[in-house]
């Protein structure tokens, strides 16, 4: 007799991922929106390379931070708190009368970043056996990406018509939905805690610190996961936040364009998730990082040379498509190679580690734009991310006998 399969996604994870999209969503109708806001409020480039190299220190600060708490207080708790740091992020970018007043916007968009990320990754992991995982990452991020499709095209509609801080107003209200949605998950499903067994305090910690050096030192699967992704995140700081401001200011290209711009973004990473999460199960983990990459290279290269809007669009359709095939693939790398009590912490120093090296890197692309030209920093993104290929393609191969540490299968 034929059984029925268990869905990939159980009733509570909709719900969860429903809410990560509307917070999503908040986060999409003004993030392409901020630098050209920026240039509103009186900054320069300069000015804006240095308000994002500042807006990566409370990650660095926090992340593994939020990481721990995860692994020790339960996922959907420190979710649920990362998302009123969230609510929290809108209210300095409307009362800003000066580029310099919508810092603590930023900072608190990297307080909810840091406790949030690490634990949706780590809960995705969690609650999926290794037969499906890439499906269950692809179809998390297909959902969550469905807000990079409405988001950036609405506000660039309510900015170009209304003005900017409009589009901040309804990410308030958006991103207190999402947080009343994930404190009602939180208490439903209690605190779903990696290692229940032990009573969490400063030991745990410094057993994952050791835990994790050894992890990232060990010549290994994640110190070569690192290496790639730091490759990767380094070269695109240079000048993914310039973007805005080089479609503004040397293409000509309108606030409502550049929403449109991001919206076929979205719909190209949405589109793609899930069959990334197929090509992931069905060949490797190496597979989808590789391609991720060949495409995310492709992108800053037609965007430096691209001459009409539709050059532009396909630039940000490469762009979507490499993240797409990318971020699922790494997020299903470190679930297969690192124990469940690891995971908060683990998806946390990577990206930790990533922002205190990256820290400097939109500031140096902003020197590059003003002593080189504008074409400079995407350039330098291009030359830099295709050394990535190269640990990519050599060093991400996991065994067949590789132990996973996950929890099982959806069954709620």
């Amino acid at each position: 007799m034929k059984t029925s399969q268990p869905p990939i996604l159980n009733r509570s994870l909709r719900t969860f991922l429903f809410a990560i999209a509307l917070a999503e969503f908040a986060y999409t109708l003004t993030m392409v929106q901020i630098p050209v806001y920026l240039v509103e409020l009186g900054a320069d480039v300069v000015d804006i390379g240095t308000f994002f190299s500042i807006a990566l220190i409370t990650p660095m600060l926090l992340q593994f931070f939020g990481g721990w708490l995860s692994d020790g207080l339960g996922r959907m708790r420190i979710i649920a708190v990362g998302s009123l740091a969230g609510v929290l992020t809108y209210i300095p970018y409307l009362s800003a009368t000066s580029w310099q007043g919508a810092i603590p916007g930023q900072i608190f968009r990297a307080i909810s970043t840091a406790f949030i990320l690490p634990s949706y990754r780590a809960y995705l992991a969690d609650n999926s056996s290794p037969d499906v995982r890439g499906r269950v990452f692809g179809a998390a991020e297909s959902i969550r990406s469905l807000a990079w499709v409405i988001g950036p095209p609405l506000g660039g509609i309510i900015a170009q018509t209304w003005g900017s801080r409009w589009c901040f107003a309804l990410a308030l209200l958006t991103s207190s939905i999402a947080s009343l949605l994930f404190l009602a998950l939180n208490k439903k499903l209690g605190p779903s805690r990696a290692t229940p067994e032990e009573r969490f305090g400063w030991t745990t910690l410094k057993r994952s610190l050791t835990e994790m050096g050894a992890l990232f030192l060990s010549g290994g699967l994640v110190t070569w996961l690192f290496v790639t992704d730091g490759i990767r995140d380094i070269s695109f700081h240079i000048s993914f936040d310039l973007m805005p401001v080089y479609l503004t200011n040397v293409a000509g290209i309108t606030k409502q364009a550049i929403g449109f711009l991001d919206g076929i973004h979205g719909v190209a990473w949405t589109v793609t998730c899930l069959g990334a999460g197929w090509l992931i199960d069905k060949t490797s983990e190496r597979l989808g990082v590789v391609l991720g990459l060949v495409a995310l290279i492709s992108s800053p290269l037609i965007f430096a040379f691209a001459s009409s809007f539709n050059s532009f669009m396909l630039s940000w359709i490469l762009l979507g498509v490499g993240g797409a095939l990318l971020d699922p693939a790494l997020n299903a790398i470190v679930a297969r190679g690192v124990p469940s009590r690891l995971r908060g912490v683990t998806y946390a120093l990577i990206a930790t580690s990533l922002g205190l090296i990256s820290l400097p890197f939109p500031w140096i692309g902003s020197q590059l734009w003003n002593r080189y030209g504008p074409r400079i920093p995407f350039l330098t993104t291009v030359v830099l991310a295709s050394l990535a290929l190269i640990p990519a393609w050599m060093k991400l191969r996991i065994p067949d006998s590789q132990p996973d540490k996950g929890s099982g299968a959806l069954t709620q």
